[in-house]
Order: structure tokens, then sequence, then C-alpha cells
């Protein structure tokens, strides 16, 4: 959804309370060129101040959509892309693993939901090597660990 449908999101979803809510929006202005929201908080940092009964997580919002059905159909390769996660609860961000690795990603948890304010901004680097690129939009990430 766009960020500017989310109070009207909010209204229809009703009470919140308890559930994890997985935050993939980015909070861009009305015509899509630039974050309304960035680098000293973040729009999952604003939903979790709208719905602070609900347990917010930072997810899914850093690869293009048009990705996830390629993603979804090689999840059994022993090599996956990764998708980085954040949130301020445990058990959430569990649940929130368990979708992604679903998906067919390996999740890479990126720490506290203040963290979403570094990963809605590399959206936009995303973003731009998917739509603006020759290649099209169907563009994942890896991170890989070395030295132990």
């Amino acid at each position: 959804m766009h960020w500017s449908r989310v109070d009207d999101v909010l209204t229809r979803a009703g009470d919140l309370s308890g559930k994890v809510v997985v935050s993939c929006s980015l909070p861009m202005n009305a015509d899509d060129t630039d974050l309304v929201i960035a680098h000293t908080s973040s729009g999952a940092e604003a939903l979790a101040k709208r719905v602070p009964k609900a347990r917010v997580v930072s997810a899914f919002g850093t690869v293009p959509s048009e990705v996830l059905f390629d993603v979804f159909a090689a999840r059994r390769k022993a090599t996956k892309p990764s998708l980085v996660y954040c949130g301020d609860d445990a058990r959430s961000k569990k649940v929130a693993a368990q979708l992604i690795r679903d998906v067919g990603f390996d999740p890479v948890d990126a720490g506290p939901l203040r963290i979403a304010r570094y990963t809605e901004p590399f959206t936009l680097l995303i973003a731009q090597l998917a739509y603006e690129g020759d290649e099209g939009p169907e563009l994942a990430y890896r991170f890989e660990r070395f030295g132990g």
C-alpha cells in the first residue's frame, strides 16, 4: 500500500492490540520521488507510534514485489537471497523471520525497529537498480559473512 493510505488501512484493520504488524510500506511522498520520513525516524517507527499496542516489525520492503514469485519458486535452493528485518519484540521478529523463510529468503536480523530508518533509504537504492536499470525489477540481494 502507498504510505498516503496508512490511516485508511489502520481504520479498516480495527484493533491491532497484541497483533504482529509487518511494515513493508515506504513512507513516500504522493509522486513517489522522495521519502517523507527518513534518517532520524522511519515509516515503521511512525506506524508503531500509531498502533502502540501492536508489535511492529519492518520486513519485505527492501525487495521489489516482482521478485517474490521467483524467490518462492526457488525456495528449496541452498543459496538464498537475503532479506533484512528489524523490530523491538523478539517474538514478533521470530514470526517475521519464519515468514521470510517461508517465502524463500534468508532472514537477516538487523536489530531494533530504529534500524528501519536505514533500511528504508536502502530500499531506494534497490528501487533505483530494479526500476531504472536495463535488467528489470526481479532483483534481490545477498549478504555473506566471511572470516569465522
